[in-house]
């Protein structure tokens, strides 16, 4: 039997499997799988906060829009106006409570697959606003 040296058997008597290079692979899908259930976590947490956020939002939308519409004037030319700019925040603020934010990335997904051409021209517009406003 071969003699040991400060308690550990020498090499030739460990195993293929107690060898620390042969161990990497599976610490390295350990490693990966923990990695990637908490970057699937702290997403999943990112997306429910803003999905809390865009109901709030979508909450003081639609407040807003009834303040609006206790303050305009009832027939005034005004009033209409006022009117219609309140029903668009209820609107919107209803489809942010009930879709999210999950919602209004779908809705602008579609938005710019129906009208790619205007969707470019408008991302050149607010490049070109944005570049301005930088200098």
């Amino acid at each position: 039997m071969p003699q040991r040296r400060n308690g550990n058997p020498p090499e030739e008597a460990r195993s293929s499997s107690d060898k620390p290079i042969n161990r990497l692979p599976a610490l390295a899908r350990e490693t990966a799988s923990t990695v990637g259930q908490k970057a699937s976590d702290a997403l999943s947490q990112a997306s429910q906060k803003a999905d809390d956020l865009a109901a709030s939002l979508g909450g003081s939308m639609q407040s807003l829009a009834g303040n609006l519409r206790s303050a305009a004037p009832a027939q005034e030319t005004l009033g209409q106006l006022a009117s219609g700019v309140a029903d668009a925040l209820d609107r919107s603020g209803r489809f942010l409570q009930q879709e999210g934010v999950s919602g209004l990335t779908n809705e602008l997904n579609h938005l710019i697959r129906r009208n790619p051409l205007s969707a470019v021209f408008i991302a050149v517009g607010f490049g070109f606003l944005l570049a301005q406003t930088r200098r």
